[in-house]
């Protein structure tokens, strides 16, 4: 037998017969929601304002599709699924490697905050990845907490928001904490959020990619006020630590097998989600970019009731059809097996379609072309998918993403990874 460093065994694919395909179905399903969402960013349409919109046929009927179906409901997906993933891979290397789990877990989570910096600063400032990243040390740093503190801690930051709002309201402090200011300040100099938006649309607009890239670099220290200013971090940490303990469910095999969780989830998330998500859907959503206000805190206050709880509703309505229907779902899973890559692409198609420094489509079309290319875009991504796993064991960027992890070249071509295994498993 030809010995491998410990290294290269956990570097090599699982095996198919080990694989959680639900979880690469469900991440591709996310995957797809989230660019659903996203695409009304780059196309321009959440910054058209009310009285624009009264005039495009369709635009009341898409906003509130949005409101009450998308917008939230799926990066929260993606968020458990990280949380849930930290949980898996850190049991596997411990497993495997067990004196170089830490390390290795954090230079993956290293080499990913990189990955995100770049894409923040030169591609796209809605990038998650830099949220994600950071909130792994964190995960990291609480993986010893037992499944109860896990749930109580979820179970506050879940609710942090509410009480924050009211306190920075209060306290007379800045939603942004000065952030969307800064930006401003950087593009035009000027001392209110005006600049930051003045940014915005010219990046989208600009043919030069050279003057593309430095406003990006300029307006991204916004998108860190955005997170503040939604109090997005504790809501994803929540639910992340969420998707750490169902991880540890999950490796105790009590998860998708545990139908009464499954069942009472879909209950409690349509009792409370939608009649929550029709008062979001009439208050326009969070209120962000604005001042504190009493509509400011009740969207708080709904969003939490209307956006988590339709959430997990997802989530646990696709474990138990995938007992029924795998083959159908199925369809998600090779996008989920990739979904760092098919998160890059996404980025790259709806810049190239909708900015400047493409084929400049923003602002133009209505609501059916926006869910037409949202569609196509991940049908596209759904065949592309496919025909690379026939060939490759990794997703581009993943097969980058373990190099670097690894500090050595690996194989990603297919035939060569199952060669490799047959020699571990000798």
């Amino acid at each position: 037998m030809n010995k491998l460093s410990t290294a290269s065994i956990d570097a090599a694919p699982i095996p198919a017969s080990t694989r959680f395909d639900i979880l690469d179905a469900l991440r591709g399903f996310a995957l797809f929601g989230i660019f659903f969402a996203n695409v009304q960013f780059f196309a321009g349409w959440l910054f058209i304002d009310s009285q624009a919109k009264a005039t495009i046929e369709g635009a009341r009927i898409y906003d509130a599709f949005l409101l009450l179906v998308v917008d939230g409901r799926f990066y929260t997906i993606f968020s458990f699924l990280f949380g849930l993933g930290f949980a898996l891979q850190l049991s596997r290397l411990e497993s495997k490697v067990a004196t170089k789990a830490n390390s290795l877990y954090l230079r993956r989570l290293t080499i990913l905050l990189l990955i995100s910096l770049i894409h923040l600063c030169v591609f796209w400032v809605g990038d998650i990845l830099l949220l994600y990243a950071l909130l792994g040390y964190v995960l990291f740093f609480m993986r010893k907490c037992a499944d109860r503190k896990l749930l109580v801690i979820a179970a506050l930051l879940f609710v942090l928001p509410i009480p924050g709002y009211y306190l920075f309201w209060k306290l007379g402090i800045d939603p942004s904490l000065g952030l969307y200011q800064v930006a401003s300040y950087l593009v035009d100099g000027s001392d209110d959020i005006s600049g930051f938006f003045t940014g915005f649309y010219e990046a989208v607009h600009t043919t030069s990619l050279v003057r593309y890239v430095e406003l990006n670099m300029e307006i991204a220290i916004g998108r860190i006020g955005y997170y503040f200013d939604t109090w997005r971090i504790p809501k994803v940490l929540g639910i992340m630590l969420l998707g750490m303990w169902a991880g540890r469910q999950l490796i105790a095999g009590k998860l998708l097998e545990n139908t009464a969780l499954l069942k009472k989830t879909i209950i409690f998330g349509l009792i409370v989600g939608l009649p929550s998500s029709i008062v979001y859907a009439n208050l326009a959503g969070l209120n962000t970019f604005q001042a504190h206000s009493p509509d400011g805190f009740l969207s708080v206050i709904i969003y939490m009731l209307a956006v988590f709880p339709l959430a997990f509703t997802y989530i646990a309505i696709f474990a138990l059809l995938w007992r029924k229907y795998p083959s159908v779902l199925d369809v998600f899973a090779a996008p989920g097996r990739m979904a760092l890559s098919n998160y890059l692409l996404q980025t790259f198609l709806g810049i190239s379609i909708f900015y400047g420094i493409g084929f400049g489509l923003h602002l133009k079309g209505g609501p059916l072309s926006l869910v037409a290319i949202a569609i196509a875009v991940f049908v596209l991504q759904i065949i592309v998918s496919n025909l690379w796993f026939r060939y490759f064991a990794y997703g581009p960027a993943e097969w980058i993403w373990r190099m670097l992890t690894y500090g050595k070249r690996l194989p990603i071509r297919r035939v060569m990874s199952l060669q490799t295994l047959r020699k571990v498993q000798k």
